[in-house]
């Protein structure tokens, strides 16, 4: 009896159609024993097992030498086929940059600036230019919601808390310093204590700015005064570099404006409030492999599909 299309594609011992694969190209079990350097009674062994798990005679053996039956000649071609696809499978790999398209769309935090996240996209773009890349900015405490929506593939951002159905990896450490404009009365001040700062008018960024950077103004008593409001870092340091008020930055966003000479850091490096952001994916989203190979290159290991 024949057996089924499913059952016999989950229950065939693979190996067995490999090694049918050699007698049938060999012209025989004695010659693929020589060849594959395997005795004859375990060849033949295994060409039995295959007969009987396909219910049919693949070969017949007598004085006129070894013979495929149809059946035979039918498996045998299958087998080729099989043997040919996976001996292609290396070759495969090795053209794979040159197959990666689609798109990756990607949610970023105001004005990030980070070298290694930079230098992945730069090189992945190198090894995959058919990959079209998508990136938008957000406040920090959207990309989750977008992620779980399956709107977006990667955000990076800082995370107040680290939900169990998202995958945060580590990036980098931003470091964020309290700066005012040339204007200010403060430009040339430097702070010891951030308390010294509590009486003075601030621009702040609303909804981008870090849990941890919140706490850390309530503690010391700054932004009790607004003097300006922007959820983008460039209009916050706009505003402050015009004088209107101080505020927080990026401390790397903040410093070619500090070199040249347009914002002024009022407090000492130890004192300033620092937030990790991380790379974070959705762990049941939709397999994507653009994603991952970005995720590769910027080095870091998602449990995302």
């Amino acid at each position: 009896m024949l057996p089924s299309a499913p059952n016999f594609s989950r229950n065939v011992d693979w190996n067995l159609l490999k090694t049918f694969h050699e007698i049938a190209e060999a012209g025989g079990v004695s010659r693929a024993g020589r060849a594959l350097r395997r005795k004859q009674p375990a060849l033949s062994l295994a060409l039995k097992r295959l007969e009987a798990e396909l219910g049919v005679t693949l070969c017949r053996r007598g004085p006129r030498g070894f013979e495929l039956t149809d059946e035979g000649m039918l498996v045998a071609e299958t087998c080729r086929s099989l043997n040919s696809l996976v001996r292609n499978v290396p070759k495969r790999l090795g053209n794979l940059t040159e197959e990666v398209r689609g798109r990756i769309s990607i949610q970023v935090i105001s004005s990030l600036v980070c070298e290694r996240f930079d230098a992945a996209i730069a090189r992945f773009h190198e090894l995959h230019p058919k990959v079209e890349i998508l990136i938008d900015i957000t406040t920090w405490d959207s990309v989750a919601p977008a992620l779980l929506r399956d709107d977006i593939d990667i955000g990076v951002a800082s995370a107040e808390t680290l939900r169990s159905d998202l995958n945060y990896d580590f990036l980098f450490d931003e470091v964020h310093g309290t700066y005012c404009g040339p204007s200010h009365a403060l430009y040339g001040k430097t702070f010891d204590d951030p308390s010294a700062l509590s009486g003075q008018a601030f621009v702040l960024t609303g909804a981008d700015e870090p849990g941890v950077l919140t706490a850390y103004r309530t503690r010391h008593g700054l932004g009790l005064q607004v003097a300006g409001l922007s959820e983008h870092l460039d209009e916050a340091k706009r505003l402050t570099i015009l004088g209107i008020g101080i505020c927080f930055l990026p401390e790397a966003f903040a410093a070619p404006d500090v070199e040249a000479g347009r914002l002024w850091p009022l407090l000492r490096r130890a004192e300033q409030p620092c937030t990790p952001v991380f790379v974070i994916t959705n762990q049941r989203a939709p397999c994507n492999l653009a994603r991952q190979m970005l995720l590769a290159q910027i080095g870091v290991l998602s449990g995302a599909n």
